[in-house]
């Protein structure tokens, strides 16, 4: 932050000759990202977060994607052909249950066939069984 502002953005843009130019348009691939800082001062500032756009130029489709702290939160996909627009969030509750239910009911699995491997292991020991 290089003044006294509570909230400070960094923007860049790779295609310009002054990569932090105020604002942006782009026509091809590009990567255009911001930077926000916080705090109260140029020297009392903190990252706050981080978020990127990227645009993939295909053939058929030109794809959209939207990233915060490097993780993929949105993207949309233009069909050139059909001149439609369909776009995907992840952060919808459905998404998110999809991404993380999976993981969770994974984990509990892994712990509960731990927990009975170790109990039928104490049961071989005590009754005498050896491998």
């Amino acid at each position: 932050m290089s003044r006294s502002y509570p909230i400070w953005v960094n923007t860049f843009n790779d295609n310009y000759g002054n990569a932090w130019a105020k604002s942006m348009g782009v026509k091809n691939n590009s990567t255009a990202s911001s930077s926000v800082n916080i705090g109260t001062s140029a020297n009392n500032s903190y990252d706050f977060i981080n978020h990127h756009i990227t645009c993939i130029d295909g053939q058929t489709k030109k794809t959209f994607r939207f990233f915060v702290d490097n993780e993929l939160v949105k993207t949309a996909t233009y069909d050139k052909n059909k001149k439609t627009m369909k776009a995907t969030d992840f952060l919808s509750e459905e998404a998110l249950k999809e991404k993380y239910f999976k993981k969770w009911k994974d984990e509990e699995a892994d712990k509960e066939a731990a927990f009975r491997n170790e109990r039928y292991a104490e049961r071989l020991r005590v009754n005498g069984y050896r491998d």
